[in-house]
């Protein structure tokens, strides 16, 4: 078992280190397409917005250049008009959900976090075939319109860079690389020309980024940092929240616990009372008590086993109630049971049998003692005829098996019977009147477990109740019978 648990926290621990490793990784690639803070989107919003009317004042520039010396057709003049209406439309209506959304839906959508780099491609391909439309071999006004436009929508798009590093990068380099081939290819400008302007350009977007958005960036981190506080606060608030409705709801159970308990124990001594008074009574006149304090004792054994479930079953509830694992032989076990009940099923007229289980898991043994004991009570209180005890290996564990043949549980009782004070009536007027705790506590121990319980039952043939330990509790091979 030590081995095992050592394995477990090992695997545990490489587990948890390559996930915060790919949850680095994911976040630096995320943040590589959008930042997602409210600071960043007011940022992405003010950067946007000087963007556009950099971007109209370049357009309707050229407009006038063209109107004063055209050199497109006016077909190809509305075309060109008409994309730039279009394709403005389609780049603010993109950026519109990241404007309006709140960050953290942002941060849960790739979609949501990809529409920079939408707005980028859509925007270069605009400004590619607007490039080739405008400019020729010779440098005119409309060269120099472009040129000033282009660099005043890449300075507003570079305000972007804390925001969307990555949109920013591929819309200038293919922006300006358009750009550059254009007047190279065209002969308006030298390699040596081209090769300068792009320098110039490449200087003033660094001095916009390094100098004056870099300014932001302290700002812009506390303010990260500040937002994932916020988060990190709302999810310890909800955690509190669900521990506060865990704790009503355990104070819930608790009253209806001890409100059951002390109804039925008030009956069960007011039981006793009685028997008293009519022992008391036969005792006056005279007459034999004999069967009378018979019938008291019994009161007073099943109200001593009542006592010492209702103790068990605080125990179980309270929060100090630990588990001790060790290495136990189920065989062990079944000796134990056989031992103590073997009286009980002789006098009850039930043939009890124990399966032989050459079988060891890691369990705690006084609990799993305590269910087989209440599963094998109940199997002999309500069985016609026998009870079989069995323990088998499975793909899954091993399971431990209580088979009886009583009336069966109907379908719609087999999860009631496990709730505290539950009783299923017999239809059997001469069996003793249980608890209503012994399933309660073995659901309770199988959950301190990690145990699951099952149950089958076919109405007037007998019940099945199956104790399925995991396999990782099996010492051993864990397949086969």
């Amino acid at each position: 078992m030590e081995m095992l648990e050592a394995f477990r926290r090992n695997t545990a621990n490489n587990a948890g280190a390559i996930d915060e490793s790919l949850m680095e990784n994911q976040g630096k690639v995320s943040r590589s397409l959008i930042n997602v803070t409210l600071a960043h989107r007011h940022l992405a919003a003010r950067q946007f917005v000087v963007q556009q009317i950099a971007y109209w004042i370049t357009v309707l520039g050229l407009l006038v250049a063209e109107a004063s010396a055209p050199v497109l057709s006016s077909t190809s003049m509305w075309t060109w008009l008409a994309v730039s209406v279009v394709t403005w439309i389609v780049r603010v209506s993109l950026f519109w959900p990241l404007a309006k959304l709140p960050p953290a839906v942002v941060k849960k959508s790739l979609g949501l976090k990809l529409i920079p780099l939408a707005i980028s491609i859509i925007a270069c391909l605009y400004w590619i075939w607007t490039i080739e439309l405008f400019a020729g071999p010779v440098l005119t006004v409309r060269e120099l319109i472009m040129c000033i436009g282009l660099l005043s929508i890449s300075v507003s798009m570079t305000g972007m860079w804390p925001v969307t590093p990555l949109a920013v990068v591929i819309y200038n380099a293919v922006l300006w690389g358009a750009f550059s081939f254009s007047l190279y290819s065209n002969g308006v400008a030298s390699l040596p020309v081209v090769a300068a302007l792009d320098t110039g350009v490449l200087a003033v977007l660094w001095l916009n980024i390094f100098i004056a958005v870099r300014q932001l960036d302290d700002q812009l981190e506390r303010t990260r940092e500040t937002s994932q506080l916020v988060v990190e606060l709302e999810r310890a608030n909800d955690k509190l929240q669900r521990l506060k409705d865990t704790a009503y709801k355990t104070l819930d159970t608790r009253s209806e616990f001890f409100a059951g308990a002390s109804h039925d124990f008030q009956q069960r001594l007011h039981a006793a009372k009685l028997w008293v008074l009519s022992a008391m009574a036969a005792t006056k006149a005279n007459q034999s008590a004999e069967s009378t304090l018979e019938r008291l004792g019994r009161e007073v054994d099943a109200l001593q086993i009542y006592i010492n479930n209702i103790l068990e079953f605080a125990r179980i509830e309270s929060l100090d109630a630990g588990v001790k694992i060790r290495a136990t032989e189920i065989q062990s076990l079944f000796q134990k049971l056989d031992l103590h009940f073997e009286k009980i099923a002789e006098q009850n007229g039930v043939q009890l049998r124990f399966r032989m289980a050459r079988i060891t898991v890691g369990t705690d043994a006084s609990m799993l003692l305590r269910m087989l004991e209440n599963l094998v009570s109940n199997a002999l209180k309500y069985t016609r005829g026998g009870v079989l005890v069995c323990a088998r290996k499975t793909s899954r564990g091993v399971s431990i098996e209580v088979w009886d043949q009583g009336n069966g549980i109907k379908p719609e009782a087999q999860q009631r019977i496990f709730d505290a004070f539950h009783q299923e009536e017999s239809g059997d007027q001469g069996r003793t009147k249980g608890v209503g705790l012994g399933l309660a506590i073995v659901k309770r121990f199988a959950a301190r477990l990690s145990y699951r319980i099952e149950v089958k039952s076919v109405m007037g043939h007998g019940t099945l109740f199956r104790i399925l330990i995991p396999r990782e509790f099996v010492i051993g091979s864990a397949s086969g019978s």
